[in-house]
């Protein structure tokens, strides 16, 4: 079925949507009906809403090809060899990368890098969706409640959410965790904290503001609750060897990692480090400086700024 909202010019244009009138009462209202005022009306969808799950990030079951640029299988014959050779003279070359993080990439390269990839792929995907069927078993509804961050929306129109079930009339201590946090409990998925869609930034109005109050990496923890319990998750999924932390049969390269490799592209977002207790923003290539994946909070360009108006920077690298 066809998305609500959609990115025109494949991929590269605005973002746009096609709804329909209004729901009233039992059905569709009339004009007068779904008409609020002379700038509000309200619209339904007959199409599908895909939501992206905030804070975690899974591996890849497709990526588009660098040959053809259609999706396929992240196993497929042409990832296999990618991600054997990363840097082959038969790939486009990837400009401007950094001797480290190159030497970092390369140091992972494995001839079953994409076959593991995608194997935890699908176990994540069944993972959800044993999580999602047994809430709609033992719940007895088939309703999501989505909590929203900063962006609800991303650049390919997918709803951007913490993704609970529904469970209005459920006391609060007796509710279940959200799906992102499940996931990042199983091992199945990998932490992707993302400014300003994070917990402690929900409340505190604009970017501009949020950027001004995290004074530092152990500030911003002290105010986010649920990116401490996130973090918690994943160091203890990671200690018992769970899903892609497996030291027998570990995962090589990250979602994200694959996708920049997969575009020949470099990764985009700076990264700070919640480990420590200083106030240095890491270029983006400099993520491999951050070990433990739940350390890393990525900070999408736009928004780096506001954290050099803040007073934060990083000797040599940032803002010269």
């Amino acid at each position: 079925m066809a998305k609500t909202i959609f990115r025109t010019n494949q991929g590269n244009g605005f973002l746009a949507g096609t709804f329909q009138p209004g729901y009233h009462g039992d059905g569709f209202g009339s004009i007068k009906q779904i008409t609020v005022d002379g700038d509000t009306v309200n619209v339904s969808s007959k199409n599908n809403f895909p939501i992206r799950f905030l804070a975690i990030d899974t591996p890849e079951s497709k990526l588009a090809s660098p040959e053809t640029g259609n999706f396929i299988a992240t196993d497929s014959d042409i990832f296999q060899r990618m991600l054997a050779d990363p840097f082959s003279n038969e790939f486009d070359p990837i400009d401007g990368m950094d001797a480290a993080l190159k030497t970092y990439i390369e140091d992972r390269k494995s001839p079953d890098a994409a076959t593991v990839h995608n194997a935890y792929a699908k176990d994540a995907e069944d993972a959800l969706e044993t999580f999602l069927l047994s809430d709609q078993n033992d719940l007895g509804n088939e309703q999501y409640f989505l909590a929203f961050a900063y962006d609800a929306l991303d650049f390919f129109g997918r709803l951007l959410a913490y993704v609970h079930p529904d469970q209005a009339d459920t006391p609060r201590d007796e509710r279940r965790e959200n799906y992102n946090l499940r996931m990042l409990r199983s091992g199945l998925a990998a932490p992707y904290f993302i400014f300003p869609n994070v917990d402690p930034f929900r409340s505190r109005g604009s970017p501009l503001e949020a950027a001004a109050m995290a004074q530092d990496p152990q500030n911003i923890l002290a105010q986010a609750p649920s990116l401490r319990i996130a973090r918690q998750a994943v160091t203890q999924a990671r200690e018992q060897e769970l899903g892609i932390f497996s030291t027998d049969n570990p995962l090589q390269f990250q979602a994200f990692e694959f996708r920049f490799l997969a575009r020949r592209s470099l990764p985009s977002r700076w990264v700070i480090d919640l480990s420590k207790n200083d106030r240095c923003l890491l270029p983006p290539q400099r993520y491999i400086e951050v070990e433990n994946l739940e350390d890393r909070l990525f900070v999408p360009s736009e928004f780096v700024p506001l954290f050099d108006a803040a007073g934060w920077e990083c000797e040599g690298s940032l803002f010269a």
